[in-house]
C-alpha cells in the first residue's frame, strides 16, 4: 500500500493509539505527513505491554507526522473534551476520528463480575459515543470527515453472543454507532465505517486471549493500518455506513499479496480467523492455547430459535383434529412451505382421528400444495380462502384438485374451534415472578394476568411513593395482585444498584422459595440525535436498558437453574438492522438492543439448563405512560392496550422451558399462533382497530410512523 499524500495535513483523532492497532494506523497517516491526536491512557510504561503515548509521539514525529499525546480516558468525559479542544487549539480543527480503543474478557454471564461489564461498556461502546460525540462539531467543518470505528459486522448468529454476551454487546455498541451515525450525518458528509480483521491481530490482547505462541498464527497490525488509510484516503461521500474486513479493502486497491502481513510468512494460508465472522467457533479453538479464552468455546452448539408460526400452527391443527373432520375431510395433505419458515409437512385427515407432522406423508398424497410461508399461515387462520389463493397464484395445487378445496371445510371447522381470547389455563399456579418495572403499564398487566393463575409475583420497581403524573406505586399493585388471586412481594428496586437487586432477589427467595421466571420489562427512553443527547441521559437508558436486563438476570440465574419452569422474558425488539431504526437515536437503540443481544447469548448458554429466553415486542403502540409521553393523549386511540403484551406473555411463559428458546415474538403474531383471532378486543378504541400506530423496530417504514 503506496502513501499518496492524502492524509497530508489531515488530523486525526485516534483512541487506543499508543500501541498495537492504534498506533500503526497513526504511523501509516504520519507517513503522509498527517496530525496524530494519540488519545490513550498509557502516560507511563506498562510492566508487561510496551510503549507510551509518549514514545508513541516519537516514532510518528520520526514518520513524517506532528503528533499530540493525550492522556485521555475515554469514560471521562471531561478528559475527551479537554483532548479534543486541545486537538483543535493545536492543529485548527478535527478531519478524521479513528474509535479503537477497546477492553476484552470473554466470560460467561454468571461469571462477568459488574466491574468488568462497566469497563467494557464504557470504553468500547460509550467511550464511542462519547468521543464521536465530541469531536462531530469539528468533524462538521472539515472537507475530508470520516469517522472509523475498529469494530466487527454485526453478525447476529448466536454463538458469537453465547458464553460471552457482556463482550459481544459492548463491542456491537461500536458498530451500531456506525449504522445510525452514518445515516444521521450522511447529508453533512460525514463518512462513518467499521473495520474489523479477517484474522487475528498479533497485539498484546490477542497474545492474552489465545496464548504466547498467538504470533504464530496472526497477521501484523499493518494490514489493518493499510486497509484504515485505503478507507481513510476517499472522499467521505464515496462510502458511508460499511462493514469492512481488512484483506477484501486491500485486494479492492489491487494488492493481492497478503502473505506480506503474517507474522509468520510460512503459516500465511492457515491463519486464527478472528471473531465474529462467518466461521464456526470451533475453528478458533484450533488455535488455542491450552486454559485461553479461546478454549472455552468448545462448548457443543444448541438448538436455538426453534420453532415458529408454522410449527405451532401444526400444533395447534393437531390438538383440534377429530373424527368428525376427518369424516369430512378424507384426504391426505402434503404442504410444501417456502420462505422463512421453509419446509415440508403432511396433514393426514383420511384415517382415524387424523395426524399432522413434519415431512413427507408415510403414504403418498392426495393433493401436495405449496405456498409462502405467510400466505399459509393467513390461509389457515382465516385470513386468506384456499380458493381465493389458488385463483391468485398464492397457492400451488398438483394432484387431486377437488380434494385440496376441501380444505376450506376444513378451515370452517377449525375457526369455530380458535379462541377469542387467552384463558387462564393454571399452568403459573404456585410459580414465582420476578418483574422488573411492574407498578404500571405493561409489567403489572403480565403480573396480573400471572396472578389470575395464583402465582406469586415480585414486584421490582422504583416507584415507592405515588408519582406527580402517572398512577400507580408498587404497593397499589401488589395489592391488585392479591385482589387477582396472586401473592405479592413489592420491593423497591433500582435495577441499576447491584446491592438493590440482589437485595431483592434474596428477599424473593426467601418468601417464596426460589424464582421460575424472570421477566426483564424496565426501561427508559430518549429520542435524541447524537450530539443532543446528554451522557447522564445515555447512561439512564444503558444502564436501566442493556446492564440492568444483564445484572437482573445475572442474579436470578442460580434460582432459575434449580426450577423445573425456567424461563427468561425481555420486553425487547427483534433485532432489525435498517439504518432508519438508528438514525438519531442511535443511544436509544443500542439500549433497547442490547436486551436482545441478552436473548441471543442465554438462549444459547443456558440450552443446557432448560432455561428458555425468548424477546417480546408489540406490533402497535400499547398506551402506556411512556408511549402517552412520547406521543400525547391522542395517541390513546391509535393503541393496544397492555393486555394483548399480558395475553403473549402468559402464552410464552406456560410452555416448557427448553422446548422453545432465542426467539423474538410480536404480540399478536404470537397469540395467533394460539388460536385467538379477535385483536379488536385489545385496541383501546375498537373503531380504530385496523389502523392503529405500528410500533418501531418492526417492518414498518419509518415514515409511516
Amino acid at each position: 500500500m503506496i502513501n499518496t499524500g492524502k492524509l497530508a495535513g489531515r488530523t486525526l483523532f485516534i483512541t487506543g493509539a499508543s500501541r498495537g492497532i492504534g498506533k500503526a494506523i497513526a504511523l501509516r497517516a504520519a507517513q503522509d505527513g498527517a496530525n496524530v491526536v494519540i488519545a490513550a491512557k498509557t502516560a507511563e510504561p506498562h510492566p508487561k505491554l510496551p510503549g507510551t503515548i509518549y514514545t508513541a509521539a516519537k516514532e510518528i514525529e520520526a514518520a513524517g507526522g506532528k503528533a499530540l499525546p493525550c492522556v485521555v480516558d475515554v469514560r471521562d468525559e471531561g478528559a475527551v473534551r479537554t483532548a479534543v479542544q486541545n486537538a483543535v487549539a493545536k492543529f485548527g480543527g478535527i478531519d478524521i476520528l479513528v474509535n479503537n480503543a477497546s477492553a476484552i474478557s470473554l466470560t460467561p454471564t454468571e461469571q462477568t463480575d459488574m466491574k468488568r461489564y462497566d469497563l467494557m461498556h464504557s470504553i468500547n461502546t460509550r467511550g464511542t459515543f462519547l468521543v464521536s460525540k465530541e469531536c462531530i462539531p469539528y468533524l462538521r467543518k472539515s472537507n475530508h470527515a470520516h469517522i472509523l470505528n475498529i469494530s466487527p459486522p454485526l453478525n447476529m448468529a448466536p454463538h458469537w453472543f453465547s458464553n460471552h454476551v457482556a463482550y459481544t454487546m459492548a463491542k456491537y455498541g461500536m458498530s451500531m454507532c456506525v449504522l445510525g451515525m452514518a445515516k444521521e450525518f450522511e447529508g453533512v458528509p460525514i463518512a462513518v465505517n467499521a473495520l474489523w480483521p479477517r484474522t487475528a491481530i498479533h497485539t498484546a490482547a490477542m497474545e492474552m486471549l489465545t496464548g504466547k505462541e498467538s504470533d504464530q498464527y496472526s497477521r501484523k497490525p499493518e494490514i489493518m493500518a493499510d486497509a484504515a488509510y485505503a478507507i481513510l484516503s476517499k472522499e467521505p461521500r464515496l462510502q458511508t455506513g460499511k462493514f469492512l474486513i481488512d484483506d477484501e479493502v486491500l485486494k479492492a486497491e489491487g494488492i493481492t499479496d497478503m502473505r506480506q502481513y503474517a507474522c509468520v510468512p510460512e503459516n500465511a494460508d492457515k491463519l486464527m480467523p478472528d471473531f465474529f465472522l462467518d466461521v464456526e467457533p470451533e475453528k478458533l479453538i484450533e488455535f488455542a492455547a491450552e486454559g485461553s479464552h479461546a478454549a472455552s468455546l468448545k462448548k457443543p452448539a444448541a438448538q436455538q430459535g426453534q420453532g415458529g408460526q408454522i410449527e405451532g400452527l401444526f400444533l395447534k391443527i393437531e390438538s383440534l383434529l377429530s373424527e368428525e373432520i376427518v369424516k369430512k375431510t378424507g384426504a391426505v395433505y402434503e404442504f410444501k412451505v417456502k420462505g422463512n419458515e421453509a419446509g415440508t409437512w403432511f396433514a393426514d385427515l383420511k384415517t382415524g382421528t387424523g395426524k399432522v407432522g413434519k415431512g413427507s406423508p408415510p403414504v403418498t398424497a392426495d393433493a401436495v400444495l405449496t405456498m409462502d410461508s405467510k400466505h399459509f399461515f393467513d390461509m389457515f387462520t382465516g385470513k386468506l380462502k384456499p380458493a381465493s389463493a389458488f385463483m391468485t397464484g398464492k397457492l400451488k395445487i398438483s394432484g387431486d384438485l377437488q380434494k385440496a378445496m376441501k380444505l376450506e371445510k376444513l378451515m370452517g371447522s377449525l375457526k369455530s374451534k380458535l379462541k377469542f381470547a387467552m384463558q387462564n389455563t393454571g399452568k403459573l399456579a404456585g410459580l414465582t415472578l420476578f418483574i422488573t418495572g411492574a407498578s404500571r403499564g405493561i409489567g403489572k398487566a403480565i403480573a396480573l394476568k400471572a396472578a389470575r393463575d395464583g402465582a406469586n409475583i415480585v414486584l421490582a420497581a422504583k416507584t415507592a411513593e405515588p408519582h406527580p403524573k402517572l398512577e400507580g406505586t408498587i404497593y397499589t399493585a401488589a395489592a391488585e395482585i392479591e385482589a387477582a388471586g396472586g401473592k405479592a412481594l413489592p420491593c423497591v428496586v433500582d435495577v441499576r444498584s447491584e446491592d438493590a437487586v440482589r437485595d431483592a432477589v434474596q428477599k424473593a427467595v426467601a418468601r417464596f422459595g426460589g424464582i421460575d421466571i424472570l421477566v426483564n420489562n424496565a426501561s427508559a427512553i430518549s429520542l435524541t440525535g447524537t450530539e443532543q443527547t446528554e451522557m447522564k441521559r445515555y447512561d439512564l437508558m444503558h444502564n436501566i436498558n442493556t446492564r440492568g436486563t444483564f445484572l437482573v438476570s445475572k442474579e436470578c440465574l442460580p434460582y432459575l437453574r434449580k426450577s423445573k419452569h425456567a424461563h427468561i422474558l425481555n420486553i425487547s425488539p427483534p433485532l432489525n438492522m435498517d439504518p432508519h431504526w438508528f438514525s438519531n437515536h442511535v443511544a436509544y437503540t443500542m439500549a433497547k438492543y442490547g436486551m436482545s443481544m441478552c436473548v441471543l447469548g442465554m438462549a444459547r448458554e443456558f440450552a443446557d439448563a432448560k432455561i428458555s429466553v425468548n424477546a417480546l415486542w408489540p406490533r402497535t403502540l400499547i398506551y402506556t405512560a411512556a408511549v402517552e409521553m412520547l406521543h400525547g393523549r391522542d395517541s390513546f386511540e391509535y393503541s393496544r392496550m397492555p393486555d394483548i403484551m399480558a395475553d403473549a406473555a402468559y402464552a410464552i411463559l406456560s410452555r416448557a422451558p427448553g422446548t422453545r428458546t432465542g426467539n423474538f415474538y410480536i404480540d399478536d403474531e404470537l397469540l395467533a399462533e394460539e388460536g385467538i383471532m379477535d385483536f379488536k378486543q385489545y385496541a383501546c378504541v375498537p373503531e380504530n382497530a385496523l389502523k392503529l400506530a405500528q410500533d418501531i423496530y418492526v417492518d414498518t417504514p419509518k415514515s409511516k410512523l
